[in-house]
C-alpha cells in the first residue's frame, strides 16, 4: 500500500440491490478510497464512475493487474464468488465478499487457503452482526441484563417497501431487481434459492448473539431441522410478475453446542393480519428478555414505528435503543441498509491497516454456509442434518 489509505474496487458496482449502500459504505470510510468501479455493462459503469470519480473497468482481470488496487468489494452473485476471491489473493489483493460466499464447502474452503496463503484478509459480508440493534442487543447480554441466554426466536414477515425504497428500485421488488436470487444454480439454492440467499443472516445473527452470554466460548451448531411448504402463497411470488420466488422453507429450528435453541420462522399471511411485520428478533435468558426489531427494516407503511430494541425484565418494558432515522433501514421492512454496511466495511478496512483479524472472517462465513446448506438438505431429504454432516462438494443444485 503507498499510503495510510486502502484504495479499493468495487466489483459489481452498478447493481440495484446491495451495490449502493457499498458505495456509500465505501465513500463515506474514512481511511479508504473508491479508487475504481467494475461492472459488465460498460455503458454504466463509465457513467457510475464519472459521478463518483472512480476509475471504470469491465474486466475483472484488469482491475486485479492494476497495481494501484490494494483490495476488493466484492458485491457479485454467489456464483463468482470463489474464482474472483481466489484470483484476487493470488494477485495480492485483499478481499470483502457478500455472502453466500459460495456454492459449497469445498469452494469456501479453497477461498480461505487462498487468502492465507497469500497473507490478505479475507472478510465475508455480513452485515447482520454489524447492524445496531444487534450490536446493541448482544452488548446488553454481555452485560448481564438477560442473564443466560437460553433462546432465540428470529422471525420474517411479509415484505413492503415504502415510496422511497420503491422508488430507489424502480418499482420492482428485490428479486426483480437481481434475479440470480431465484435461479436454482444461480444462486447456488437449488429448490429453495432464496434461502441460500438469507439464511447466512439469521445464522450469524443467532451465532453473534448466542455467544455472548458470559462463559460462552463455542457455538458450533449440532443441528438443523427445516420444515418446507408446498402450494402458493403469496410471499412465494415476486410482486408484478406471477413468478415464484423458490422462497419455500418457512421453519428452521436448530440447537447450538453450548445449550441455547434457535429458531427462524416466516410468516406467510398477509400484511394485513400481522400486528408488526418485518424482521424480528426475540431473546430469551434465564432473567429477562431482548426484543430487537430491524433486523432487516422498520414497520411497514401506516404503521408505528416501535423502538429498535427493547428489554423486558422483572415486569419492567425498557427501550434500549431507538430507531436510527438517519439510517436507510428505516424506510421499509425490505432494505439493503448503509450504516451496517459502513461500519463492516470500514471495520475490514481498519483491520487490513492495522494488520488485525476482522470479525467475521472466511471461517465465520463457512460456518453459515453449512448451516445454510445443512438446512437445505434437511427441507429435501425430511430429517434432521447436522453442518459438519454436509459433503464438501455438496451443492443444492
Amino acid at each position: 500500500m503507498a499510503s495510510d489509505r486502502l484504495s479499493i474496487a468495487l466489483v459489481g458496482a452498478t447493481g440495484m440491490v446491495a451495490a449502493p449502500a457499498h458505495m456509500n459504505g465505501l465513500q463515506a470510510a474514512p481511511n479508504a478510497s473508491l479508487y475504481a468501479v467494475c461492472d459488465v455493462d460498460d455503458e454504466r459503469v463509465s457513467e457510475l464512475g464519472e459521478q463518483v470519480g472512480a476509475k471504470a473497468f469491465t474486466s475483472f482481470d484488469e482491475v486485479l493487474a492494476d497495481p494501484n488496487v490494494d483490495a476488493v468489494d466484492l458485491v457479485t452473485p454467489p456464483f463468482l464468488h470463489a474464482a474472483q476471491t481466489i484470483a484476487a489473493a493470488r494477485a495480492g489483493k485483499h478481499v470483502y465478499c457478500e455472502k453466500p460466499m459460495a456454492h459449497s464447502l469445498a469452494e469456501a474452503d479453497a477461498m480461505i487457503a487462498a487468502h492465507r496463503e497469500a497473507g490478505t484478509i479475507l472478510m465475508i459480508g455480513e452485515s447482520y452482526v454489524f447492524h445496531r440493534p444487534i450490536v446493541v442487543a448482544r452488548k446488553a447480554i454481555e452485560q448481564g441484563e438477560i442473564g443466560i441466554v437460553t433462546h432465540i426466536r428470529e422471525t420474517k414477515g411479509p415484505w413492503l417497501m415504502r415510496d422511497e425504497e420503491s422508488d430507489r428500485l424502480s418499482g420492482r421488488s428485490h428479486e426483480a431487481s437481481a434475479p440470480w436470487r431465484i435461479d436454482s444454480k444461480l444462486s447456488g439454492g437449488g429448490q429453495f434459492p432464496w434461502t441460500m440467499d438469507h439464511a447466512p443472516h439469521f445464522f450469524a445473527t443467532a451465532r453473534y448473539l448466542a455467544s455472548a452470554s458470559p462463559g460462552s466460548n463455542s457455538t458450533n451448531i449440532d443441528s438443523i431441522t427445516a420444515h418446507s411448504q408446498t402450494g402458493e402463497t403469496p410471499s412465494r411470488r415476486i410482486p408484478g410478475t406471477g413468478g415464484p420466488t423458490g422462497q419455500a422453507i418457512t421453519n428452521v429450528a436448530w440447537s447450538f453446542d453450548n445449550g441455547v435453541n434457535s429458531s427462524w420462522n416466516q410468516i406467510e399471511s398477509g400484511d394485513d393480519a400481522v400486528a408488526r411485520i418485518g424482521f424480528q428478533v426475540q431473546i430469551h435468558g434465564s432473567g429477562g428478555s431482548l426484543f430487537v426489531f430491524g433486523e432487516g427494516g422498520g414497520t411497514p407503511p401506516g404503521r408505528p414505528q416501535v423502538a429498535a430494541v427493547t428489554l423486558h425484565k422483572e415486569g419492567v418494558s425498557q427501550v434500549v435503543d431507538e430507531a436510527d432515522p438517519s439510517d436507510r433501514v428505516w424506510l421499509s421492512n425490505n432494505n439493503y441498509y448503509d450504516a451496517s454496511h459502513q461500519d463492516a466495511l470500514e471495520h475490514w478496512i481498519d483491520s487490513i491497516l492495522a494488520g488485525t483479524p476482522v470479525r467475521y472472517s472466511g471461517e465465520d462465513g463457512r460456518l453459515e454456509l453449512a448451516a445454510t446448506l445443512a438446512t437445505i438438505m434437511s427441507a429435501e431429504e425430511k430429517r434432521t442434518v447436522a453442518p459438519v454432516d454436509v459433503p464438501a462438494e455438496w451443492t443444492a443444485y
